[in-house]
């Protein structure tokens, strides 16, 4: 039993099990890509290509280690969630995803989602997250999966990169009442011929902003020809 106090963290959350993703009796508790990785079905090589695209441990920004115990798709999800103003209920079908942390707690979270939807889709899904706001300011996770609620304030990024072929961002500020909790962040999403990249900063303290964009900038430089 998880009880919950004001002395929680970022990396609390974190370590909360999804309901829906239950890990059965004497099975491993990470998804067998690690890393944070949704691992593609076995013999889809699409979807082996698109996780070997990922932002490995290497290229990511200093400091930042592979979040390897991650159960679900808490964080994985919220880009989608934010572009469907609180309706996005779980990663979309055929996407990747990779997380990484930082700091002595883990304040800081780094994540990666990956798609390829072809061109249009891709460029489709920027321009949602493009036209989000001033029509959606705010919305809440219900208590569900999770035993509380989660609410997401979302305000413009000032001077966002323009990455890949079209891109679009949104800075948002997540907290946990029940926890005592707000952690910023700040999301980039970037089509890339016929992939969608999104990439997720999110810290208890300062964001790092230059992080968020270097790693944004070189998860769309990974992209195979194919892919672009």
């Amino acid at each position: 039993m998880i009880t919950l106090t004001a002395a929680v963290t970022l990396a609390t959350v974190l370590a909360l099990p999804s309901a829906g993703l239950a890990v059965p009796p004497g099975a491993p508790a990470a998804r067998p890509g690690g890393a944070g990785v949704l691992p593609p079905p076995p013999d889809d090589p699409a979807d082996a290509r698109l996780t070997a695209a990922l932002l490995p441990a290497g290229e990511v920004p200093a400091g930042f280690t592979p979040q390897t115990d991650t159960a679900d798709d808490l964080f994985a999800r919220i880009p989608a969630e934010i572009a469907a103003c609180g309706n996005g209920t779980r990663v979309p079908a055929g996407t990747v995803y990779r997380e990484y942390v930082r700091g002595p707690g883990d304040e800081e979270l780094l994540v990666e989602t990956l798609a390829e939807p072809g061109a249009d889709a891709a460029r489709a899904a920027v321009a949602t997250l493009a036209g989000l706001l001033p029509g959606c300011s705010s919305f809440t996770r219900a208590a569900g999966e999770l035993p509380m609620d989660m609410g997401f304030a979302l305000s413009p990024y000032p001077l966002a990169p323009k990455i890949g072929d079209a891109s679009a961002a949104v800075s948002f500020v997540m907290t946990v009442p029940t926890m005592k909790l707000t952690v910023k962040g700040r999301l980039l999403a970037a089509a890339a011929g016929k992939a969608h990249v999104t990439v997720l900063l999110m810290s208890e303290t300062d964001l790092k902003v230059a992080d968020l964009e270097a790693a944004a900038r070189r998860a769309v430089a990974r992209l195979a020809p194919s892919s672009r």
